[in-house]
């Protein structure tokens, strides 16, 4: 043991010995080189990407635009920002709500290349504008708000893009500004020649109509199926689709144009914002009714719920407020902030309830689903929140977007199917009871009828042959009589109904009604602590006319002094006894009877077995009932 800790110390000393030597000879890392704020235009260029070429400065103003060392200028006032290939992320409006670009284009071609200056996301830019600066010459190609109307676009795409033109052997300072208003400044820069453009936008835009259209189509196919076939889980599936449509087309800009009040808070600026607190509302309804086959404790699933709820419904009603309360609000208040905690948290919820209903229940798709689709941008958007390690735009690949209601929706159609196809079985079972229970009631009618003839109309001829004798014998009358009062008593509570009261109530009050009426003692003892009076009515029903024909044939039959009637559960088995001292009988001979054939339906009904054991000295009926 001691060779062994010596061998470890010798090996960690080496370890040690090797990292410090490895870390003395390694060089400096040198710090981050700037952007080359240049790019090169040739005859095959198509298009660039400027998020990594770019200088960025929030310090220019118009009357440097002409300097002639503009370049210079530039590259002693450039800011460092999040530049990444994805995007540049500038930081909140409050901080940065203007941001200069420049880069140096060099056309080497012998021709004029028009060329287009393209803002791709225009999710967190508000106004964007393309300006060209030469030998203190500076031109303004074009400008583009969220107030600009579709026909003061410089391209037949809602997109922030400014054509221009470069000439050959040229040289030329291409500036953009932007500014952002409200929430996060992010912007994508990208240059394409025309053609390019064109053709990628026209690709880009028939691939974001289709996004809507399939969006669209799957809400309102769940939406009407939903309140068609009354199926909560589908009806809310579509609702919510629809939010996430609302919050597309937001993202799109193609609400921008009716979203321009003055009145209230909500604008183009917040629109999008304002659409993703809608649709944090809006997944909750079909979230709460997809966990419902999933156990759990109902009043903290319930309160976590409408509280995220009624939180982004507050946030929502901000927006709604008029503009000067809105603008106080958003002083103190990071809306934007806000929403994107809240997706997070919403995201975490979902998270947990899946893997609640994965370990619970195996019901794995949505897990699975939650963890390809939301996952990697989860891990982005907390990693740009808290460690401010990325770009924080929210980009979901397309084919992910249409996959998810389509997905959504294949998987609330099945549960649809299941649940039809288990309501045709509810009504088929339904349906069997009722003519199963029609059967037993005219059999019970009939075996009254006999008990009415043999036995009661037996003993009452019996009384009148007596009452024809010379002889009267007044006591054997008597008796007679007395009898057929009993068996009309007998006969009379069979046919009381008593549905108003549980299970073990009207078992208390049979046993104590017996014990008035006959000569036989009824106990009856509840020893499954009212379990019994929880089960479903119609069960209930069953087990108390179970029971009613037992004691009914003990009395008539066994001659018994005493009769127990227990009640017990063990292990998802409610068990009914019922004892007596009486005389028994043979099992094998009254199997067919009346009164234990209607015993049997009813057991099969209620998926209840009976065993009978039955001796001289008494009978054991035992009855388990599996649910």
């Amino acid at each position: 043991m001691r060779q062994l800790l010596r061998r470890l110390i010798r090996w960690s000393v080496a370890v040690l010995c090797c990292l410090c030597v490895g870390q003395s000879c390694t060089s400096p890392i040198a710090p981050p080189k700037p952007p080359p704020a240049s790019v090169v235009i040739d005859a095959n260029f198509s298009t660039q990407s400027l998020n990594e070429q770019v200088w960025v400065s929030n310090k220019l103003s118009v009357q440097d635009l002409s300097r002639p060392d503009l370049k210079t200028w530039f590259s002693k006032n450039t800011v460092k920002f999040n530049q990444k290939r994805e995007s540049i992320l500038l930081g909140n409006f409050r901080k940065y709500p203007q941001a200069w670009f420049y880069v140096q284009l060099i056309n080497v071609s012998s021709k004029s290349q028009q060329l287009v200056a393209d803002e791709f996301n225009r999710i967190r830019c508000d106004d964007f504008e393309v300006i060209t600066a030469q030998h203190g010459t500076v031109r303004s190609w074009g400008r583009i708000g969220r107030s600009t109307p579709f026909s003061g676009y410089p391209t037949p795409f809602l997109t922030y893009a400014v054509p221009f033109t470069i000439q050959p052997k040229d040289t030329i300072n291409l500036l953009i500004h932007t500014q952002r208003h409200y929430g996060a400044h992010e912007v994508n820069l990208s240059i394409a020649t025309y053609e390019n453009y064109l053709s990628e936008q026209i690709i880009l835009f028939l691939s974001k109509v289709f996004e809507i259209i399939v969006f669209v189509i799957c809400a309102l196919v769940m939406f009407i199926v939903g309140w068609i076939f009354r199926h909560k889980t589908m009806a809310y599936l579509g609702f919510y689709l629809l939010s996430v449509v609302y919050v597309k087309l937001n993202y799109l800009g193609f609400t921008d144009a009716f979203t321009n009040f003055t009145e209230i808070g909500l604008s183009g600026t917040n629109a999008n914002v304002f659409a993703l607190f809608v649709s944090c509302i809006a997944i909750h309804p079909f979230w709460m009714e997809w966990m419902k086959a999933v156990p759990k404790n109902e009043k903290v699933f319930n309160g976590i719920s409408y509280s995220m709820m009624g939180f982004n419904l507050l946030c929502v009603g901000c927006y709604l407020l008029p503009i000067r309360f809105f603008n106080t609000v958003y002083a103190y208040i990071d809306l934007s902030l806000l929403m994107l905690i809240s997706c997070l948290v919403v995201l975490l919820w979902m998270f947990y309830c899946s893997l609640l209903a994965l370990l619970k229940v195996k019901i794995y798709y949505m897990f699975i689903a939650l963890v390809v689709i939301f996952i990697p941008w989860l891990l982005q958007q907390s990693s740009s929140i808290f460690f401010g390690s990325s770009p924080i735009l929210t980009y979901i690949n397309p084919l992910t977007f249409i996959a998810t209601p389509v997905g959504l929706s294949i998987v609330t159609t099945y549960l649809l199917r299941k649940q039809l196809i288990s309501r045709r079985k509810y009504e088929e079972n339904l349906s069997y009871m009722k003519d199963s229970m029609d059967h037993i009631r005219r059999a019970e009618i009939e075996s009254i009828g006999r008990t009415l003839n043999n036995e009661v109309g037996n003993t009452l001829a019996s009384v009148l042959n007596y009452l024809n004798m010379k002889e009267f014998k007044r006591h054997v009358v008597k008796d007679l009589i007395l009898d057929a009062i009993n068996d009309l008593q007998l006969i009379s509570h069979n046919l009381v109904k008593d549905d108003s009261r549980v299970l073990s109530e009207k078992v208390a009050s049979l046993t104590e009604r017996l014990s008035d009426t006959t000569l036989t003692q009824f106990t009856f003892d509840d020893f499954s602590e009212k379990k019994f009076d929880s089960l479903p009515h119609t069960i209930q029903q069953n087990i108390y006319a179970i029971i009613q024909e037992l004691l009914t044939n003990v009395v008539k039959h066994a001659q018994a002094y005493e009769v127990l009637v227990q009640f017990f559960t063990t292990e998802g088995i409610f068990r009914i006894v019922v004892e007596d001292d009486g005389l028994g009988f043979d099992t094998q001979q009254v199997s067919g009877g009346i009164g234990l054939s209607n015993i049997y339906k009813r057991l099969a009904l209620i998926n209840g077995q009976l065993t009978l054991d039955s001796t001289p000295q008494g009978t054991t009926a035992i009855i388990d009932i599996s649910l």
